[in-house]
Order: structure tokens, then C-alpha cells, then sequence
């Protein structure tokens, strides 16, 4: 079973709407960068999204005119996609058993998802499902705030009140790992900054949506209290601007 799987479906779906209702989009350029790494258009491009969650990358991967299938094993996080977008066929699964036959997609997505799997595994089904000179893309926001006090404040309590959190848990050597899979004839790697503008409430609900956030348990209420104390003193008219760095790395299959 893969990590963040359970045996029902996905750790997130207790989080499902609180992720809909406040989790970060992704900006234009990941898209832009994607085209023209892969060497094509995403418009009329067969897309598997894995880890689609509830829907926010296939939507703005629609909108560029691609033919997106979305893969998740949440069923809840599911609902919440196919409220957002219906009538769009979706599959209940995971990237380390793609339930699809060889060289059927141009792309293969994991947006804010590829940290869960089992690199091995999950690059050989994305290369097997790859069309020749195909592409897999995954990407993540982090928070881009490391010198800023609100956010260290914030970190200390969470490597304080939530088990085995570690705020360096996403530094790893993604692209290398893609490279030393033998699979990728490329692996390429952009970063970009951007921030975003949120209302303290919905800053809140953003938090309620992380896994290490959910596991703090019977004191989550008290760390959304001391969040919303630390941030208003931060942002005194509750609105937070929240900085973020996006991390892209594109892995290209051999042309054949």
C-alpha cells in the first residue's frame, strides 16, 4: 500500500473539504514550463493525473486543452473533484498500480502528490504508461517563508505538537531520484516564486487541510489558536500574504 494511503482510501479524505476550500492553485508557468520541456502543447495531450485530489491541477490542466483522466485513491477526495467537475470520468487508484495499458498518455501529473509514493515503482508505471518521447511532471508549493518569524514560530510548534514532523520533510533530491530510476533520458528541474493574498478564516482552513497538521489531534484546536494569534500579529488586518516557492521536475522517456 502506498504512503498516505489507507485501507479505505486516503488519509485526506477526512480533510477533503477544508483542502477544496483553501488550498493554493498553481500558477501559469508550471503549465507554460511543461509544454515546453515535453516539446508539445497540453492542448488535445492524453493526461494522467495521479494523486488528483480534489481536482484543483485538472482543472487548470482542462483549461489548457488537455484530455486529463484523474486518478485518486480517496474517495472523498474524489466527491469533492467531481463536484467541482462533472461529468469528467475519474479512476479510484494509485500511481504505484496505474490501471491502464502501456503508451496510452503523453503526460503523467502528480501535483503536490509524488512525495507519497514509492519512487521505484511509481516511475516504472509512469514510463510504462508513457508514449515514446513522453513526459512525467510532478510539482509541489512549499511555503517560501523560512526567514520570516511568523512562519519559524509556526514550524516550532509543529515540530512540537505533531508527531514526527520535521519541517525538511520535502527536501529530497527529487529529480536525482528520477535519474537513478534508468527509466528518464531527461530530467529537468525549474523553480519559480509567487505569493498569494488569504483572509486569516481561510488561512486556517488551509492548515486544517495538511496531514501533519490533522495529526496533532485533541490539540488542534489550541494550534489553530496560537497560529491565529502569531499570524494577526504578522498581518494585523487579517490578511495574510504567504509566500511560495513551486518546485517542477519534468522527466522525459526515450523517443524510441
Amino acid at each position: 500500500m502506498s504512503l498516505g494511503r489507507t485501507p479505505t482510501g486516503s488519509l485526506f479524505d477526512p480533510l477533503a473539504a477544508a483542502y477544496a476550500a483553501a488550498r493554493p492553485s498553481y500558477p501559469d508557468q508550471v503549465f507554460t514550463d511543461i509544454e515546453r520541456i515535453a516539446g508539445r502543447s497540453l492542448a488535445g495531450a492524453d493526461v494522467l493525473e495521479v494523486g488528483a485530489g480534489t481536482g484543483i491541477a485538472t482543472r487548470l490542466l482542462l483549461d489548457r486543452g488537455a484530455r486529463v483522466v484523474p486518478v485518486e485513491p480517496g474517495p472523498g477526495m474524489l466527491a469533492k473533484l467531481r463536484e467541482r467537475t462533472p461529468g469528467l470520468p475519474v479512476l479510484r487508484a494509485d500511481g504505484e498500480a496505474l490501471p491502464f495499458r502501456s503508451g496510452v498518455a503523453d503526460l503523467v501529473c502528480y501535483a503536490q502528490s509524488w512525495h507519497w509514493v514509492d519512487v521505484l515503482i511509481a516511475a516504472a508505471e509512469a514510463a510504462r504508461v508513457l508514449r515514446p518521447g513522453g513526459a512525467l511532471a510532478v510539482w509541489w508549493n512549499d511555503v517560501d517563508a523560512a526567514d520570516l518569524r511568523w512562519w519559524q514560530r509556526q514550524q516550532e510548534r509543529l515540530e512540537l505538537m505533531s508527531p514526527g514532523y520535521r519541517r525538511e520533510y520535502r527536501s529530497r533530491p527529487f529529480a536525482d531520484e528520477l535519474r537513478w530510476t534508468g527509466h528518464f533520458s531527461e530530467v529537468v528541474t525549474l523553480t519559480g516564486r509567487w505569493q498569494r493574498r488569504i483572509g486569516i478564516d481561510d488561512y486556517l482552513t488551509w492548515q486544517r487541510s495538511k496531514s501533519y497538521v490533522a495529526a496533532i489531534g485533541d490539540r488542534l484546536d489550541d494550534f489553530l489558536d496560537a497560529e491565529r494569534r502569531t499570524v494577526l500579529r504578522a498581518f494585523p488586518d487579517g490578511v495574510v500574504v504567504e509566500p511560495f516557492r513551486t518546485l517542477l521536475v519534468i522527466a522525459r522517456v526515450p523517443p524510441g
